[in-house]
């Protein structure tokens, strides 16, 4: 599951109506090895790392993400951090959201802000920071869970494929037109190591790829450009175990190293 210009969906990356305790995700802490790439390969700078967290309580899902990359530049290196926190409804209808950026340890952006769905599936966000702004939210908007409860459930179903809003506040801009296609696990991944100690969170769970094209709501025309491509390996239990993120010419590559459970709530 990624967020921000460096950081997809991810989970990156959600679903149709469907009630929470149809698909259980289970929440957990996650830490990955992230390499910079430069089209489409590693471009040989010091790896970075990537840390993700999903908590679950009766109503929500709560998400933590950072990412800290050092890129070689003409000037020397550049080290960019970026983090998000958000807060999923678990029915899908509301996200509170904060995203915060910096570059050398000096604040470079930051979102903050709330977004709701009604019952027709519109909506609207509203940011503390920039404050004042807000966004339109179209019928059929997802947030970050949401979509990835999507995906695993079109796997299921054995569909090659969707389309989707997606939103999660990162800009003050309305949601991006998602295409995601559905495919199987490309036999380079097929012997991805999985972290010691974490082989019960991954046995007898299906593993899931996927690619995503995301489009800015202003492109318009045959032959648009993704904004953004992604791709991810990820368990039918939302847990990622790999994951790309390519815009342009650059991107970056993500492998888990760390895995562990976090316990669930008792929602008797």
């Amino acid at each position: 599951m990624l967020t921000s210009r460096l950081l997809p969906w991810l989970l990156a990356a959600a679903t149709f109506a469907l009630p929470a305790e149809a698909q259980d995700i289970q929440p957990h802490r996650a830490v990955y090895t992230a390499l910079v790439l430069e089209k489409g390969k590693p471009g040989g700078g010091p790896p970075g790392t990537y840390a993700f967290e999903l908590k679950t309580t009766c109503d929500a899902y709560v998400l933590n993400q950072r990412m800290r990359l050092e890129i070689e530049g003409p000037r020397g290196a550049v080290v960019s951090e970026q983090q998000s926190q958000m807060t999923e409804s678990r029915d899908g209808k509301k996200l509170y959201f904060e995203h915060r950026s910096t570059v050398n340890g000096r604040p470079a952006a930051q979102f903050k802000g709330e977004a709701v769905l009604d019952n027709d599936g519109r909506g609207q966000a509203r940011y503390n920071e920039p404050e004042g702004q807000t966004v339109a939210l179209p019928a059929g908007t997802m947030f970050p869970i949401a979509l990835t409860r999507a995906t695993i459930r079109h796997a299921k179903a054995g569909d090659g494929g969707f389309d989707a809003l997606f939103y999660y506040g990162e800009k003050v801009k309305p949601p991006q037109t998602v295409n995601v296609l559905i495919g199987r696990v490309p036999k380079r991944l097929d012997d991805l190591r999985i972290p010691d100690g974490a082989e019960g969170l991954v046995k007898g769970h299906a593993r899931i790829y996927y690619r995503g094209g995301f489009f800015d709501a202003q492109a318009n025309g045959k032959g648009e450009q993704a904004a953004f491509e992604m791709s991810s390996l990820t368990l039918d239990n939302g847990i990622e175990l790999y994951g790309t993120h390519e815009e342009g010419e650059g991107g970056i590559e993500y492998r888990i190293s760390r895995l562990e459970s976090l316990p669930k709530p008792n929602c008797n």
